[in-house]
């Protein structure tokens, strides 16, 4: 009797863990904090700053999951990047299906405009989705894209901001995510995300390379239209989009 109420207390005890983690994830999912807790997570969709002004369909926490060999390379380029004196900070992670669809009926529909001046001051946001920087479909759905930019690993983590100036202004303008310039800020609908711009800084050109070789040194493939967006490619990778709600 004794160790049957040991069993049982003992099971308890790891039920209440696993849910004080969060709900179970489909297999081969994992969160990314369980995998590279040093990695710093500003996960935008889960709030209203971001372009649409709201928070998005789908995100219920503001978490970073990830297919799990895409979080393993993602630890691994962390290391890389700690031993210059940098980290990673991401933005999003696994987007639900459900998220992409609203993304895509907001840039369709009427109003929603209320974050132009920061995200998208150069553009109509009827015309985002023709530009490329909003899809019908989106490696995110997979768990193998990720979204994110680079803070030195000696500054304070900072918050969410709450305004900004236009993401392609001046960085002292710009949204407050990192004490590097990337040339833009994260979500920046405008030709200065283009990874290879040409009209960067130095400074900005630079944290743009560093970002991208610690990732594709790990099997990640950088979208052109987008500085912070990589795609995880190394060897067969999930191909069914999921839309199990992030949380």
């Amino acid at each position: 009797m004794i160790r049957l109420a040991a069993l049982v207390l003992a099971l308890s005890v790891l039920a209440g863990a696993a849910a004080a983690e969060g709900p179970a994830l489909p297999k081969e999912f994992v969160r990314l904090r369980d995998v590279a807790p040093t990695i710093r997570q500003d996960m935008r969709y889960a709030g209203a700053f971001n372009f649409t002004g709201a928070k998005v369909p789908g995100y219920r926490a503001a978490e970073c999951i990830l297919w799990r060999p895409a979080a393993e390379a993602l630890a691994r380029a962390q290391e890389r990047l700690k031993a210059e004196g940098y980290l990673l900070k991401v933005y999003d992670c696994y987007r639900p299906v459900q998220a992409v669809r609203a993304f895509a009926a907001w840039s369709r529909g009427a109003g929603g405009d209320a974050m132009k001046p920061v995200f998208y001051p150069g553009f109509d946001k009827s015309r985002l989705f023709a530009l490329g920087y909003i899809a019908s479909k989106s490696h995110h759905s997979l768990g193998i894209a990720v979204d994110l930019g680079l803070v030195a690993a000696s500054d304070a983590d900072l918050p969410t901001p709450a305004a900004a100036g236009a993401c392609d202004g001046p960085f002292a303008e710009r949204a407050k995510e990192s004490t590097l310039d990337f040339g833009t800020a994260f979500d920046c609908f405008s030709t200065k995300s283009t990874t290879r711009n040409g009209s960067i800084s130095k400074e900005a050109w630079a944290n743009r390379d560093r970002l991208a070789r610690a990732l594709t040194a790990e099997g990640f493939r950088n979208y052109p239209k987008e500085w912070w967006h990589f795609d995880y490619a190394r060897g067969a990778v999930p191909t069914r989009p999921r839309d199990f709600p992030v949380e």
